[in-house]
């Protein structure tokens, strides 16, 4: 399943109870999606408040599961009862009860210990943890790697599986894309991306270990970039440090292939000459450097200069203007109502499916 999809289903799987599971090759995006159902559930039920927490489950143990076990005197007498788990409190130092309901969502759940897998699949399914029950509203999701991935994962039990619903999550460039336009992802990273699918989506982990590409690893890489010379600023693919660091987190191959575009990028118009001469500013002529440019002016629309900026992807060819269209729309849906996009998109048929993407 898409991840774009998960988003679309998360209220519905909410509201049926049941237990999901996403799974997929690490660094996929489960746990970034996963962190926007409190805005989606309030939009399914307004006036609600709705909550998360995200657990680690590579560091959890039966005590973290379930509480300590310590003894108490009610009326003369000793029993014993469990202290509220750490999670039972979110990041917003609030315990679940104050909530009309949310998700504890327990990531990296395939490295749990057997044991404690027992303990939340149970609590997962029934609400049941030693001597607590969830309130009512709170459900346990989880996500996690495959074993075939070399991610620690632990023995996958049977009867968990038969109590949730499992997810994989198939890899799609268009939902990432969404996501990182939204993200502040670099339009060289988005474009790299679109065009080396099998370097980022690679479906399996290298055979020799060591940093490899995922959409996880590029963007930490982006990131780093963006954090040494800024979101506009050159970034110098000529410094050795650079490269070797940037290699440490994408690996050597896809660190020379992403310099290149990046290269590429430093060669095409700025949005400046671009602004000023729209209809004479040079127009690239190589598939990669117009899908570069496309993302480029995407990442930089704004409502005073999209009307500029429409009138030299008018020049591109159709995919890059629907490229450069879905990108700037899911960025900044607002930009839908200027004059002059609402005249590009009446000019073709398929322009007016770009609407759906400021939604």
């Amino acid at each position: 399943m898409k991840l774009d999809t998960v988003l679309t289903r998360i209220p519905a799987w909410y509201e049926s109870g049941l237990c999901i599971h996403l799974q997929s090759a690490p660094g996929r995006g489960k746990s970034t999606t996963i962190e926007a159902v409190p805005e989606l559930l309030a939009k399914r039920y307004p006036g609600k408040n709705f909550g998360i927490v995200i657990i680690n489950g590579g560091s959890l143990t039966i005590a973290d599961a379930t509480g300590y076990l310590v003894p108490v005197t009610r009326e003369g007498k000793s029993y014993s009862e469990f202290t509220r788990p750490f999670w039972w409190m979110t990041s917003e130092n609030r315990p679940l009860e104050d909530y009309d309901g949310g998700i504890v969502f327990v990531d990296e759940e395939d490295k749990l210990d057997v044991d404690v897998k027992k303990i939340l699949g149970e609590g997962a399914l029934s609400g049941r943890l030693g001597s607590h029950r969830i309130p009512a509203g709170w459900r346990i999701w989880t996500a996690g790697n495959r074993v075939r991935d070399r991610s620690g994962s632990t023995r996958r039990l049977d009867h968990l599986i038969n109590r949730r619903m499992e997810i994989e999550i198939t890899d799609d460039i268009e939902s990432w894309i969404h996501w990182a336009v939204q993200n502040g992802v670099s339009a060289e990273a988005i474009a790299f991306t679109k065009l080396n699918p099998t370097i980022v989506f690679a479906s399996e982990v290298p055979e020799v270990q060591g940093p490899w590409c995922t959409p996880r690893s590029l963007v930490l890489a982006d990131r780093f970039m963006q954090a040494l010379t800024g979101p506009d600023d050159a970034v110098p693919i000529d410094d050795p440090d650079m490269a070797i660091e940037v290699a440490g987190l994408i690996g050597l191959a896809a660190q020379r292939q992403l310099f290149a575009m990046i290269a590429t990028r430093l060669k095409l118009p700025s949005l400046e000459e671009i602004v000023e001469d729209p209809e004479g500013a040079l127009l690239p002529a190589k598939i990669d450097e117009q899908m570069l440019v496309a993302f480029f002016l995407a990442a930089r629309a704004e409502r005073e200069t999209i009307g500029s900026i429409i009138k030299y992807v008018e020049r591109l060819p159709v995919d890059m203007a629907m490229a450069f269209g879905k990108a700037a729309f899911k960025r900044s849906p607002v930009l839908i109502a200027n004059k002059d996009v609402m005249a590009w998109t009446k000019k073709n048929a398929g322009m007016i499916n770009l609407l759906q993407y400021g939604r």
